[in-house]
């Protein structure tokens, strides 16, 4: 492990724990290559559902050229995309963001898991470039007609025959 964490790739990640050393040790030790990082320290996450979060990453891409740091999260079918810090508050009608020093579960940028509960939709570059609030705003804004368009084409029994 100690390789990895000197690794450019980690030390965005390292940064960004109040404890960098305790996160290299939960990362090497954790069976799932799993560790803890807050939010509001150098970053905010802002909660989405995973199927709007992947049209705003689709506007993102557009608008921008890239993708921002996103996080999905397979038991609560969320996407968390990562802006500056201190950009609180309610975006969207199920789009909020984390409160102050709410811990997420971070799988090791390099080494999985694949079976963690959460996983790196686009993991942050070595340099940290993140979102600006005002480009996620006006992400969400563009991406959510298309996603209630969607939504409300769904027939009520899923489309089964």
């Amino acid at each position: 492990m100690t390789a990895a964490v000197t690794d450019t790739d980690t030390g965005w990640f390292l940064a960004a724990h109040p404890s960098p050393e305790r996160l290299a040790v939960e990362w090497s030790e954790h069976p799932k290559w799993t560790g803890q990082l807050p939010a509001g320290r150098a970053w905010d996450a802002v909660a989405m559902p995973y199927t709007v979060g992947l049209d705003v990453l689709g506007v993102c891409r557009t608008l921008k050229g890239y993708n921002p740091p996103a996080l999905a999260d397979r038991w609560n079918r969320r996407l968390y995309l990562f802006i500056e810090p201190d950009q609180g508050g309610v975006w969207a009608e199920d789009i909020w963001t984390l409160p102050r020093e709410s811990w997420l579960t971070i799988p090791h940028p390099l080494y999985g898991p694949y079976d963690c509960p959460t996983w790196w939709v686009q993991r942050p570059d070595t340099e940290g470039e993140l979102l600006a609030a005002v480009e996620l705003r006006t992400a969400v804004r563009l991406a959510m007609p298309a996603y209630r368009r969607r939504v409300a084409s769904v027939p009520a029994d899923g489309g089964v025959l």
